[in-house]
């Protein structure tokens, strides 16, 4: 893949479908991914339909996005595609719905040759709403088949 531009608006390249990610999945979030050095950004507003209680996300959905902006990271950054292994997230505030929330992604480790540890966190006017740290194992394009 060539390099990925910073500060430009960029898409996953090969559009498999996938929920996160994908360009044309009809139900799925459409995120679009901005590389500033060794970061990824992402803009979103979590529509109505995937709260919880009223007006706040749901905590899977927002797991969704710290995994999504995760794996972005390494692909936009780092030119490997990966797999999430292992994923925490830490609730801090009530995430709304319906309202811009910024995303970011940086890697804290690449030490071990197998995986990356990244970090995401959510955000709304500078206030942290959530975090996660995952491992993200690089994995190879090959499909094994059952």
């Amino acid at each position: 893949m060539p390099p990925v531009p910073e500060h430009v608006e960029i898409v996953f390249p090969d559009d498999g479908g996938c929920f996160g990610c994908s360009p044309t999945n009809p139900n799925g979030l459409h995120l679009r991914f901005r590389r500033e050095g060794e970061i990824v950004r992402v803009r979103h507003t979590i529509a109505d339909g995937f709260h919880g209680a009223p007006g706040i996300a749901h905590g899977g959905i927002v797991a969704t996005l710290l995994d999504e902006v995760s794996c972005a990271l390494v692909t936009f950054v780092f030119d490997r595609r990966v797999v999430t292994g292992e994923l925490t997230v830490r609730y801090e505030h009530p995430v709304p719905v319906e309202v811009p929330l910024d995303l970011l992604a940086r890697a804290t480790s690449r030490e071990h040759p197998r995986y990356v540890v990244v970090e995401g966190e959510i955000s709304r006017d500078g206030v942290r709403l959530a975090r996660s740290t995952g491992r993200f194992f690089y994995h190879e394009q090959e499909h094994v088949a059952p």
